[in-house]
């Protein structure tokens, strides 16, 4: 008796286990594709972050002066944006 509830649990383990790893799949599948068509949409990547009218232009107006720098560090400041995903925005600007 003791044996088949050990067997049960490494059955029902490896089940749990084997649907994990096909949602974490699709999810990737899923994110991939969404990325293929943000990018070919030409949209700037989702970072859940709203940014204002007001500092977009501001960060506009440092893009086209070549200010990068100093556009990303406004950024980060402003919504606590990480560098990667800063730079990314602004690139896209």
């Amino acid at each position: 008796m003791e044996y088949i509830s050990i067997v049960l649990v490494i059955f029902l383990f490896v089940i749990f286990s084997t649907n994990i790893n096909e949602i974490q799949e699709n999810q990737k599948q899923i994110k991939s594709k969404l990325d293929r068509i943000i990018e070919h949409l030409g949209l700037p990547q989702s970072t859940g972050i709203y940014i204002d009218e007001k500092l977009k232009e501001e960060l506009i107006e440092l893009h086209k002066k070549n200010k990068k720098v100093r556009a990303i560090k406004k950024l980060r400041e402003a919504t606590g944006m990480g560098l990667k995903e800063a730079k990314e925005y602004v690139d896209s600007l």
